[in-house]
């Protein structure tokens, strides 16, 4: 009966319009009877995969960067859309442009350099188009959810549906009764159609309705150059077909191969005698062609678009039931429930997408980059998918002892030493230690930060305690690494690998590395000045002194300069040393000081508090006895998620899941096991917790403008602090909050004891 409800369920599409508002088909009267009937749940909401609407976040990386294909929960293959206009994201979707075909790989919220975007499938009739921009074609009816996507293809009068299996996908394509139909495979592109390959091959088997491709990728984000392979099948006999190989021709070729840099294309042709719907499964492999067959047929063993779907359906279910919220009107849900299905796409599961000797080993692949996702998104996996932590962390193990590395971008099973800030590596452990993450062999865990800690950090650093200007980030030019950031960013991985270090017994490291940990203070400058404040985190040179900046100055993440701070500045990063809070905040001039200032930052815009350097920043003045504020502030930052954007690239889940806290009124408190209170979004939310208990959060005297927190109540108890340790939400039980339009008494609110 279940299986039937949720089938039901799945009847309620979401069709996007143009303007991207997302309106629901009504069921007709008789299934509105059927479903109060036989399943009255359903009847009542549909199930809640059907309020994800992928649609949210699909511009630029100021509206989010995602795209509107479907996937499983950590994914491995991720069809999607493609266009090639001049607004087309990073991500290769432009909601406005005509379609180009179908990829099946992709990442959301990469940024700077163009990944995926591989394996195009384009349908077409009439006269075959071989290059992408003469192929394309104007849509319709596109309707994108978790668990399908649809769309029309005017030119071709052509209607294309696609289900997503774990490392496989399933399109049905439904051509026009009369006239040619194709279904072209353009081996060699990459996202905004442009050439990423340093070499590729493909071979035709028409008698068996199969192709086996590869391509060795180049110019993706990772410069790493990758083998990468799919074989897909069609249910239907092709009549004809061929290959274009550097831009020659070739009907009837079976096999071809071409060097780098040169195009490759096939396709199928199929007649129109009694032409039915042409199925096609496709699968994509890191490891080889026989591995993408074994995943198709291991994903998708038949051809029913339909159950496949509704295997997604339930797979999103499953996920999006582990936090729901209750109270709010159902375009509130649907905003919710986007932002919780975008956290849980990245990092994809390729742990059965390996040789067979590492198969019991977990892969957790495609992180753009831990520096985005350590602040939100591990902290909510450590309460919603542990398992999935775990298994995170020890695909880091896994990568430390084969390739001996683990670092803050691994890529296509490579690993990419980014020098964003640190070693982040170390932050995503260091926060599963702190928060409990069951599963894990920390003593191995240990191995990895202890060796980034010792190994990895940049010389200057291990030797005089801060990252100088000029000095090389791990990969070279563009620079990432700077002085300000950089050095910030190293001392927190010192702290996280000093608890770690702790944990496993290494006492002598572990007490070093949190000593090392205070290293932010070297890039203190007391004498910087602005807005009639002194102190701040700025560059320094390698001879000690400091480099003259404004500390409202610095890399906005496009230019490239010599100021010392990556996608910041002084300002920003003054405020980025949260595992030694007591020590910043004294530094800036004690409680009072702190308060008026950081007050200053965020009033006068100095503060980017949607990028991730700053995503803990409003919740900071909870340590100094100012929840009020932070409720303030976290209101503020909440109204920048607007009903069809992020304020930001989506960072691979960093973004989403930063609203997915906000919206139920907590926040983690980096470098502990703790969480910051604020008001929430609506009266009541519930997380179901892997133990199998609940914890609800109910805002008593929800309103519009309702936004601090009057009062506290845990488990019946007066809760007096702004933070509740995250075992009490693991053990279960209710957080009653009284929330008011004005802030309460200050002075019954006293500074977090640390």
């Amino acid at each position: 009966m279940a299986l039937f409800c949720l089938a039901l369920g799945s009847c309620f599409r979401r069709n996007t319009e143009k303007n991207g508002e997302p309106r629901f088909a009504r069921p007709t009267i008789a299934l509105a009877m059927v479903l109060a009937a036989v399943c009255p749940a359903v009847a009542q909401d549909r199930a809640l995969n059907g309020l994800v609407d992928p649609m949210v976040g699909t511009g630029n990386d100021d509206q989010g960067d995602t795209i509107p294909g479907p996937t499983l929960p950590a994914g491995s293959i991720h069809p999607s859309p493609e266009t090639i206009s001049t607004n087309t994201s990073n991500a290769g979707y432009d909601r406005d442009a005509p379609l180009s075909g179908f990829a099946q790989l992709h990442t959301q919220g990469s940024g700077g350099t163009t990944s995926y975007g591989t394996f195009l499938v384009s349908p077409q009739t009439g006269v075959l188009a071989m290059a992408e921009a003469d192929h394309l074609s104007p849509k319709s009816n596109e309707r994108a959810g978790a668990a399908g996507y649809s769309v029309r293809l005017d030119r071709y009068a052509t209607d294309i549906e696609i289900a997503p299996a774990h490392h496989a996908a399933l399109y049905r394509f439904t051509f026009p009764k009369t006239g040619d139909a194709h279904l072209l495979f353009d081996v060699t592109r990459k996202i905004k159609g442009a050439l990423g390959s340093d070499g590729a091959e493909v071979t035709l088997i028409p008698r068996e309705g199969k192709i086996v491709g590869r391509v060795r990728s180049k110019g993706y984000w990772s410069p790493a150059k990758v083998d990468i392979w799919f074989v897909a099948k069609v249910d239907a006999v092709p009549t004809a077909w061929g290959i274009e190989s550097a831009g020659v021709r070739q009907d009837g070729a079976t096999t071809a191969q071409v060097t780098a840099d040169r195009p490759l294309r096939a396709w199928w042709t199929f007649g129109d005698q009694g032409r039915k719907p042409v199925t096609m499964k496709i699968a994509v492999s890191f490891t080889s062609a026989e591995r993408a067959e074994a995943l198709l047929d291991q994903d998708v063993p038949g051809w029913d678009v339909a159950a496949v779907r509704l295997a997604a359906a339930r797979a999103w279910d499953g996920v999006l039931s582990k936090v729901t919220i209750a109270g709010v009107p159902e375009a509130d849900k649907r905003r919710f429930y986007t932002a919780l299905y975008h956290s849980a796409i990245q990092p994809r599961d390729r742990t059965q997408d390996q040789p067979e000797a590492d198969r019991k080993t977990p892969l957790y692949d495609d992180h753009y980059t831990l520096w985005d996702t350590y602040h939100t998104l591990y902290p909510l996996m450590s309460l919603i998918r542990p398992a999935e932590y775990a298994g995170v962390i020890g695909s880091f193990i896994h990568s430390w002892e084969r390739f001996g590395a683990a670092d803050t971008a691994f890529i296509a099973g490579r690993n990419f030493h980014v020098g964003q800030a640190g070693d982040e590596v170390d932050n995503v452990i260091g926060e599963g230690f702190l928060r409990g993450v069951p599963g894990v062999d920390w003593r191995k865990a240990a191995d990895v930060v202890l060796f980034n800690a010792h190994e990895r950090r940049r010389p200057r650093y291990l030797v005089d305690g801060f990252f100088a200007v000029g000095d090389r980030s791990p990969e070279g030019e563009p620079q990432r690494a700077r002085s300000g950031s950089a050095t910030v960013g190293m001392a927190l991985n010192d702290y996280y690998a000093s608890v770690v270090a702790a944990g496993a017994g290494r006492t002598d490291e572990a007490a070093a590395l949190r000593k090392r940990s205070a290293n932010w203070r070297n890039v203190w400058d007391a004498s910087a000045t602005s807005d009639g404040y002194s102190g701040f985190v700025g560059p320094r040179f390698a001879d000690g002194t400091f480099q003259p900046n404004d500390p409202k100055r610095g890399w906005n993440g496009k230019k490239h300069d010599n100021f010392g701070f990556y996608e910041g500045t002084g300002w920003i990063y003054s405020y980025a040393p949260v595992h030694d809070i007591p020590g910043m905040v004294a530094i800036m001039g004690g409680r009072e000081a702190f308060v008026r200032r950081l007050q200053h930052a965020f009033d006068a815009g100095l503060i980017d508090y949607t990028n991730e350097p700053s995503f803990s920043t409003p919740w900071l003045f909870s340590e100094v006895g100012r929840p009020d504020l932070a409720s303030f502030y976290a209101n503020r930052v909440f109204t920048r998620f607007t009903a069809t954007a992020y304020p930001g690239d989506e960072d691979n889940g960093a973004m989403s899941s930063h609203y997915v806290f906000n919206r139920i009124g907590l926040f983690p408190k980096l470098g502990s096991a703790s969480f910051y209170l604020h008001a929430p979004h609506q009266p009541r939310s519930v997380i179901t917790l892997p133990n199998g208990r609940t914890f609800s959060i109910v805002a008593h005297g929800y309103r519009p403008g309702a936004i601090y927190i009057g009062g506290a109540m845990l488990n019946g108890k007066r809760l007096d602090s702004a933070l509740i340790a995250q075992d009490d939400i693991l053990n279960g039980g209710t957080l009653d909050l009284k929330l008011t339009r004005k802030p309460g008494d200050r002075s019954r609110s006293p500074p977090v004891q640390h």
